[in-house]
């Protein structure tokens, strides 16, 4: 077989590997259609998979008795794992996920992002021992709140780690067996299966994430756009007071410093000082805290501050859908001001075809680490 051949079969036994893992069961008709190719080529495909473990014969699908039974194939999902770890300035949390994402072991360990020599070295030994009690583990994807290379790995700048040109996919390359992806957890936590990113009109698509910070990004293509300085989607630094609070950034009235998880809690203690709420919301989250008008107030008005942000990304890129994950999905007040707001700020025509989605995901941006180093994988 010629260098350029097994590169053409290769390339294709990754792409029948994503037909499964993006339909779980097919068959090889089926995956010949969709991939336009041959079935005796996707045949030799299966084969090779079936006698390495990695694809299993399920059954037959009579096609309602018309035509030749088809016999139907299912990916074996921990033939493949992969590793996601999300970085944090007193913690760091990691996933094993399998090939479609399920989560096979998780857990957090309380950090010190100061010196990240030490940071990095924890990780190091923690992902080898992982990698030790799963191996068949692909690679580590590492989501980190920084301005990041994913190219190169190198993290720019993190205000919240205070680490600054952190040459870090070499630094873990050079200490695991398998090979380290790096990206901003923002874009991880898009590209997360588990975020439920909608599929229809997924070429493009704007995730906004509310959390200890705001970042958004903008998927085009089913890609992370990233600029050409890998800062496309930073929404949480659009001005919306000029006037208003220091952000992190330099700037005043950024969208992050009136909305953000630590925005809200200063809001809170403010207006309601004779609550104790520990530095947690989760008080105010639930059916107790709609008791306070001032909470509310505060909801309505970082949802009207929200909804300000999400008009100017209906102007400038026009996605299908925009999806916001936050704490606040459960809070009518917060959803009814973006809403309203959107709908006194956006064009008409744009806005009618753009829809908004509110959720709240759970270990999105380590699942999402995990996940890129599946993409990767299916295009080597």
């Amino acid at each position: 077989m010629s260098k350029g051949t097994a590169l053409l079969r290769q390339q294709n036994e990754k792409r029948t590997l994503a037909i499964l893992r993006t339909g779980k069961l097919s068959s090889r008709q089926e995956i010949a259609t969709a991939l336009g190719l041959s079935k005796n080529t996707i045949s030799l495909i299966v084969d090779k998979f079936i006698k390495d473990g990695i694809i299993k014969e399920v059954g037959i699908d009579e096609q309602g008795g018309v035509g030749r039974p088809r016999i139907q194939l299912r990916l074996q999902t921990e033939a493949y794992k992969s590793i996601g770890i999300l970085i944090q300035n007193s913690y760091f949390q990691y996933v094993v996920t399998d090939y479609c994402s399920t989560i096979l072991d998780k857990g957090s360990i309380a950090m010190d992002g100061d010196d990240p020599d030490q940071y990095i070295a924890k990780i190091i030994r923690v992902c080898n021992t992982l990698i030790e009690q799963h191996s068949e583990v692909l690679g580590v994807g590492i989501a980190v709140p920084a301005l990041v290379d994913p190219i190169e790995g190198v993290v720019h700048f993190s205000s919240h780690l205070s680490w600054r040109n952190i040459p870090l996919k070499e630094k873990m390359d050079a200490g695991l067996p398998v090979k380290t992806k790096v990206l901003n957890l923002v874009k991880a936590a898009a590209i997360a299966p588990s975020t439920g990113m909608p599929t229809e009109n997924g070429s493009n698509s704007f995730y906004l994430r509310i959390d200890e910070g705001i970042g958004g990004a903008h998927i085009m293509d089913s890609q992370i756009y990233s600029g050409a300085s890998w800062t496309a989607g930073e929404v949480g630094h659009l001005c919306m007071e000029p006037d208003g609070p220091l952000c992190s950034c330099g700037q005043r009235g950024c969208l992050e410093a009136l909305v953000s998880i630590p925005a809200i809690l200063k809001q809170v203690q403010q207006q309601l000082p004779e609550v104790k709420i520990d530095g947690d919301l989760e008080y105010y989250l639930n059916s107790k805290g709609t008791q306070f008008p001032a909470f509310d107030e505060i909801m309505r008005r970082s949802g009207q501050y929200v909804g300000m942000a999400v008009s100017q990304i209906i102007l400038l890129i026009n996605p299908g859908y925009i999806v916001i994950d936050s704490p606040f999905k459960k809070l009518d007040a917060f959803k009814q001001s973006v809403l309203s707001s959107v709908e006194s700020r956006a064009l008409m025509f744009p806005k009618e075809k753009t829809k908004i989605l509110f959720i709240k995901s759970h270990f999105a941006s380590s699942i999402g680490a995990a996940f890129a180093v599946i993409l990767d994988f299916e295009k080597e």
